[in-house]
Protein backbone atom coordinates (compact mmCIF):
# COMPACT_ATOMS: atom_id res chain seq x y z
CA UNK A 1 0.00 0.00 0.00
CA UNK A 2 1.05 3.36 -1.03
CA UNK A 3 0.85 6.80 0.70
CA UNK A 4 -1.05 9.73 -1.32
CA UNK A 5 2.04 11.30 -1.50
CA UNK A 6 4.07 8.49 -2.68
CA UNK A 7 1.66 7.99 -5.19
CA UNK A 8 1.71 11.18 -6.44
CA UNK A 9 5.51 11.44 -6.87
CA UNK A 10 5.05 7.91 -8.38
CA UNK A 11 2.26 9.32 -11.30
CA UNK A 12 4.98 13.01 -11.45
CA UNK A 13 7.69 10.68 -12.47
CA UNK A 14 5.91 8.65 -14.70
CA UNK A 15 4.60 12.11 -16.41
CA UNK A 16 7.56 13.69 -16.83
CA UNK A 17 9.71 10.32 -17.94
CA UNK A 18 6.97 9.79 -20.48
CA UNK A 19 7.34 13.86 -21.35
CA UNK A 20 10.97 13.39 -21.92
CA UNK A 21 10.99 10.24 -23.81
CA UNK A 22 8.49 12.02 -26.40
CA UNK A 23 10.29 15.03 -26.96
CA UNK A 24 13.05 15.57 -29.73
CA UNK A 25 16.29 14.10 -29.33
CA UNK A 26 17.98 17.74 -29.71
CA UNK A 27 15.49 19.45 -27.42
CA UNK A 28 15.62 16.71 -24.82
CA UNK A 29 17.36 18.07 -21.62
CA UNK A 30 20.37 15.98 -19.82
CA UNK A 31 19.70 13.17 -17.96
CA UNK A 32 21.37 15.26 -15.11
CA UNK A 33 19.15 18.10 -15.68
CA UNK A 34 16.02 16.07 -15.64
CA UNK A 35 17.39 14.18 -12.07
CA UNK A 36 17.79 17.62 -10.41
CA UNK A 37 14.32 18.98 -12.04
CA UNK A 38 12.88 16.07 -10.68
CA UNK A 39 14.22 16.05 -7.14
CA UNK A 40 13.49 19.61 -7.15
CA UNK A 41 10.08 19.56 -8.17
CA UNK A 42 9.83 16.82 -5.09
CA UNK A 43 11.10 19.01 -2.61
CA UNK A 44 8.14 21.73 -3.93
CA UNK A 45 5.55 18.71 -2.93
CA UNK A 46 7.09 18.88 0.82
CA UNK A 47 9.14 15.58 0.59
CA UNK A 48 12.09 15.26 2.71
CA UNK A 49 15.53 13.62 2.46
CA UNK A 50 16.10 10.76 3.86
CA UNK A 51 18.11 10.98 7.63
CA UNK A 52 21.61 9.71 6.86
CA UNK A 53 22.89 6.79 8.38
CA UNK A 54 24.22 6.45 11.31
CA UNK A 55 27.82 4.79 11.31
CA UNK A 56 27.70 1.13 13.13
CA UNK A 57 28.54 1.40 17.06
CA UNK A 58 32.28 -0.01 17.69
CA UNK A 59 32.91 -3.70 18.87
CA UNK A 60 33.14 -4.38 22.50
CA UNK A 61 36.74 -4.95 23.39
CA UNK A 62 37.12 -8.65 24.15
CA UNK A 63 37.06 -9.75 27.47
CA UNK A 64 40.06 -11.98 29.10
CA UNK A 65 39.46 -14.98 29.97
CA UNK A 66 38.33 -15.51 33.67
CA UNK A 67 38.14 -11.97 33.82
CA UNK A 68 41.78 -11.81 34.44
CA UNK A 69 43.52 -8.62 33.02
CA UNK A 70 47.17 -7.43 32.49
CA UNK A 71 49.94 -9.11 34.89
CA UNK A 72 47.43 -11.93 35.85
CA UNK A 73 47.03 -13.13 32.35
CA UNK A 74 50.47 -13.72 32.11
CA UNK A 75 50.81 -15.28 35.29
CA UNK A 76 47.89 -17.55 34.65
CA UNK A 77 49.67 -18.51 31.15
CA UNK A 78 53.05 -19.63 33.21
CA UNK A 79 50.54 -21.70 35.78
CA UNK A 80 49.36 -23.19 33.01
CA UNK A 81 53.49 -23.87 31.22
CA UNK A 82 54.18 -25.16 34.72
CA UNK A 83 51.69 -27.64 35.35
CA UNK A 84 53.25 -29.34 32.37
CA UNK A 85 51.75 -32.50 31.16
CA UNK A 86 52.11 -35.92 29.43
CA UNK A 87 52.13 -34.31 25.92
CA UNK A 88 56.34 -34.32 26.54
CA UNK A 89 56.57 -31.02 25.55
Amino acid sequence: MTSLARENAIKGLAHRAYDRDHTDAGERPSTTDFAFEYVTWLLAQGWSEPPEAQPAPAPASPTPPNGLRGAAIARHALAQIGKGGSDDR
